[in-house]
């Protein structure tokens, strides 16, 4: 349909809507019986409009104390009530009251109560179809408060101005449905199909006024009914719109339940998650030797920081019956699970060809027992280092250097062996180095996490830097120099968290014949 037809229909139908009598009197003549029939007939009109008005004004209310957040069921109850009360005031004034003090006070209550029937309706119509009031209503509302100061005072003589003024209030109501209409404004035709019915009892009680047709049925006043329909299809259109808010609603807690119910088994599920990790990592440390203090001329220190819940790093020990100490340290490719389980293997093989005299042969085996596994891309570093009559012996399989820090000089020594991580595509030519230990002298082997670790402007460690931090560490015990590494890692990571598993094994020789200290 188009913009300016919609808005011209409603015109021409608001154009023709009957407006009160200004004022004066009439006499009726005719039989008693005619003019008491007449009488009764008002008074029904009047006790089932302002019934029917009422009923709804009160049932809209009290939906709107249900919900609160539905404005137009107040805005629309405000309406009626006033409207119930102007029904009664009209009818009380025009048909049934006799005297003129009667007359005249009904007649001025209803000039009272007729302005604020426009400017509930208006708001009703913004309320329906605005998210927030349009800057116009306050005009509107000023100006038809002005308007019932006017005909409050002078409700016969000026009564006309209030006609001028609601006309304009009806002509932005129409504009208002017409726009929504056009802009496919769910139930919007509606309220139209309700203001039309009302265009079309008030354009038949217009054509009786001018003596153009004859009452239907002795219908004299139709403009009634014709509220009576406006009425019914507000109603209809809140009713309909409470409805599907209570819908939405509906949905919202039964999504908000859904949310609920997911969040909570996600809770629970990260629940048993953690607690699973939190066993596989309580085994995991479990199976790693805790504390060696008791080999003399050594002191000894082990410690191991995990990026997640199970670290794929490892370190273990043998001691042979001649007193050659065998350490084992590695790293897993990852962490996690998988990466445990790789640890949980290797152990396995370390304690079960204890003690272990031909390295190399050592990594073919385990090489080849992690092939047969199948267990994908999963590889483990592995380092051995066997001490014995101050001899140090050490074969990698994809492991970092061994630092020596001489305590004579305090210079650092690299003992680098290439061979490719266990459980790779190739397992042999793994080399074997050799090196005397004096008293004083300091052992460090680690996982790549420590030189890999990166700080808050991803700038790497290295080796360089972790050679530095181990010899102006030297001097202190193991326990002490590997405190220092971990203060030195976290102060250059600057609280940036690990992305791989750090571990530290210190071997430091004694000066003297004591005990080691253990960590």
């Amino acid at each position: 349909m188009n913009k300016t037809a919609v808005i011209l229909l409603f015109g021409l139908i608001f154009s023709l809507m009957p407006v009160d009598d200004p004022g004066g009197f009439f006499i009726n003549l005719g039989p008693a019986q005619q003019m008491i029939e007449s009488l009764l007939q008002q008074r029904s009109e009047q006790m089932f409009f302002c019934a029917f008005t009422l009923a709804f004004g009160l049932l809209h209310l009290i939906l709107f104390l249900f919900s609160p957040a539905s404005k137009g069921n107040l805005y629309y109850s405000i309406f009626l009530l006033f409207y119930t009360a102007a029904i009664f005031a009209d009818i009380q004034s025009g048909y049934i009251a006799r005297d003129p003090e009667s007359i005249f006070f009904y007649l001025r209550l209803h000039r009272m109560l007729i302005p604020f029937t426009s400017i509930f309706c208006l708001r009703f119509i913004y309320a329906v179809f605005y998210d927030k009031c349009p800057r116009q209503f306050p005009a509107f509302v000023i100006l038809m408060l002005s308007v019932w100061v006017v005909i409050s005072l002078y409700p016969v003589e000026h009564f006309d101005v209030f006609v001028i003024l609601n006309l304009l209030v009806q002509l932005e109501i129409v504009r208002v449905i017409t726009v929504a209409i056009l802009r496919k404004k769910d139930g919007a035709w509606i309220l139209a199909a309700g203001y039309l019915l009302l265009g079309f009892f008030g354009a038949y009680d217009t054509l009786l006024d001018l003596g153009i047709m004859a009452p239907l049925n002795q219908v004299t006043n139709a403009y009634y009914f014709g509220l009576a329909g406006l009425v019914v299809a507000m109603s209809v259109y809140l009713a309909r719109d409470f409805a599907r808010s209570a819908q939405r609603l509906l949905r919202q807690e039964r999504r908000i339940q859904e949310e609920t119910l997911a969040r909570e088994l996600a809770e629970a599920e990260n629940r048993r998650k953690t607690e699973e990790f939190e066993a596989a990592r309580q085994l995991q440390l479990s199976m790693l030797p805790q504390c060696l203090n008791d080999i003399p001329g050594l002191d000894i220190c082990f410690h191991m920081e995990s990026a997640t819940e199970i670290g794929g790093d490892y370190y273990d020990y043998s001691l042979a019956d001649d007193g050659a100490l065998t350490i084992a340290i590695g790293d897993a490719t990852g962490h996690g699970m998988k990466a445990g389980t790789m640890v949980s293997i290797v152990k396995g093989l370390f304690i079960t060809h204890s003690p272990i005299t031909d390295m190399p042969g050592f990594f073919r085996k385990c090489a080849r027992a992690i092939k047969q596994m199948r267990l994908g891309n999963l590889y483990m570093a592995l380092m051995l280092v066997t001490i014995k009559d101050r001899e140090l012996t050490a074969s990698a399989a994809g492991m970092p250097p061994v630092y020596i820090r001489r305590g004579k000089t305090g210079a650092v020594e690299t003992l680098l062996m290439k061979g490719m991580p266990l459980g790779g595509p190739l397992f042999d030519n793994y080399q074997v180095r050799k090196a005397k230990l004096f008293p004083g002298d300091t052992v460090l082997l680690m996982s790549d996490g420590f030189p890999e670790l990166f700080n808050d402007q991803k700038e790497m460690l290295d080796y360089p830097r972790v050679e530095a931090i181990f010899r102006e560490a030297g001097e202190k015990s193991a326990t002490g120099i590997v405190r220092h590494l971990c203060d030195a890692g976290i102060k250059w990571a600057n609280g940036r968290p690990p992305d791989d598993d750090i571990t530290f094994v210190v071997v430091k020789i004694r000066t003297d014949s004591g005990l080691s200290d253990g960590c």
